[in-house]
């Protein structure tokens, strides 16, 4: 009956936090304004050579950043699992397993939904960490004005709850 317990236990767990990666990807999409079925109807805009380049040579750093990111979580999930997973794991070690994966994926979901409403602020791209109580933010491009920062910290402290002083921005490549 005790593992039964622990299955049942574990299945809402994923299940509620799949709802809230779910939820987040809504969100973004409805923030971001990435509606698939509005890109037919929009005129494409003139490509910009600068922006190009721009998003050619700094790309590789976010999309390295982003790839490295996700091995590690990937990894750190597949621990949290195993533990939960465990017919040697007590009580307690369980509870906080369980506790840590769901603060995992709130972490993902707050990153994800970050670096996506960054983006559509115009910005070229956004890289965004979550943990604990802080959080950091690498922008790319060679210079923010006090306005520009002042929108992603205003992104950040909506997206997380954590005060400004938690959060540090700077610009990457």
């Amino acid at each position: 009956m005790k593992e039964l317990f622990k299955n049942k236990r574990f299945i809402l767990i994923l299940a509620a936090a799949l709802l809230l990666l779910a939820g987040a990807v809504w969100l973004n999409l409805k923030l971001g304004g990435d509606d698939p079925g509005s890109a037919a109807e929009a005129t494409p805009e003139p490509a910009d050579p600068a922006r190009e380049t721009m998003v050619n040579v700094y790309g590789d750093y976010f999309n390295s950043f982003r790839t490295e990111r996700s091995r590690l979580r990937e990894r750190e999930i597949d621990y949290l699992r195993s533990i939960i997973n465990s017919e040697n794991s007590d009580e307690d070690t369980l509870a906080d397993a369980q506790t840590r994966l769901l603060e995992l994926v709130s972490n993902m979901e707050k990153e994800f939904s970050i670096e996506s409403r960054i983006r559509s602020k115009g910005f070229l791209d956004a890289a965004a960490t979550v943990g604990g109580d802080t959080a950091t933010v690498v922008i790319d491009g060679e210079s923010l004005s006090d306005e520009e920062v002042a929108r992603i910290l205003d992104i950040v402290v909506t997206e997380t709850g954590l005060p400004a002083s938690k959060i540090k921005i700077s610009l990457g490549a």
